[in-house]
């Protein structure tokens, strides 16, 4: 069998005195989509929060790339995260006073491409995610949730990775939204994305290859 992208191998995740994961068996191989589903607390963000290098495990071993996964923070960490992974938040983690070309130009900050290349990548982007023809100088906080979602999406696209992480991507979408960002996200998966999400919407997880359910 290939090797795991992301193994979690009995991993535990505690706060204190509270206990978010315990024991937790988990691999997933690259080009998979895979659904994380669970109750409120079940630890389904922390998953992700592991994978994605913002938290370290209390208990267990994570390994990432077929590598122990490196400290918080550290160097390998940060080019993992630049490289690599890529993190579609549940609140977006746009910049909401900024313009929707500034938010854009954050992954393209270490190309070293003419300004017209990277205004031409944008458009590309946007125009993959249905924003063909969105003003660039739009401020973000003047979007709807569907379009911030997308612009955050396109952000995803401007770099390179070959896991994307979404947190809820759909939380607080219309099913017209939610629809449009699973299409986007399922043409990126089309692409040898691998893409694991966490939800706890049904319709989103039947669409995933796989569903893993925390308890």
């Amino acid at each position: 069998m290939a090797e795991a992208m992301v193994e979690l191998q009995r991993v535990g995740r505690n706060y204190g005195a509270t206990t978010v994961l315990k024991d937790v068996d988990l691999s997933i191989y690259a080009g998979e989509m895979i659904a994380i589903t669970g109750p409120s607390g079940s630890g389904k963000t922390t998953i992700l929060n592991l994978i994605g290098l913002l938290e370290k495990p209390n208990q267990g071993s994570l390994y990432l790339f077929g590598k122990p996964s490196p400290s918080v923070g550290s160097f390998r960490a940060r080019k993992l995260l630049r490289t690599h992974i890529g993190y579609a938040f549940q609140n977006y983690a746009l910049i909401d006073d900024a313009s929707i070309k500034q938010n854009l130009d954050i992954p393209l900050f270490y190309e070293k491409i003419s300004s017209q290349k990277k205004s031409e990548r944008q458009r590309a982007a946007l125009a993959q995610v249905g924003l063909a023809d969105i003003n660039v100088k739009q401020k973000v906080y003047t979007l709807s949730g569907g379009e911030q979602q997308r612009v955050a999406l396109a952000r995803l696209l401007l770099k390179p990775c070959q896991i994307i992480l979404a947190d809820e991507p759909t939380g607080s979408l219309d099913a017209g939204n939610r629809d449009a960002v699973m299409q986007i996200l399922h043409d990126l998966h089309d692409q040898g994305k691998t893409i694991v999400i966490v939800t706890h919407d049904e319709v989103v997880a039947r669409s995933c290859e796989r569903v893993h359910t925390l308890r």
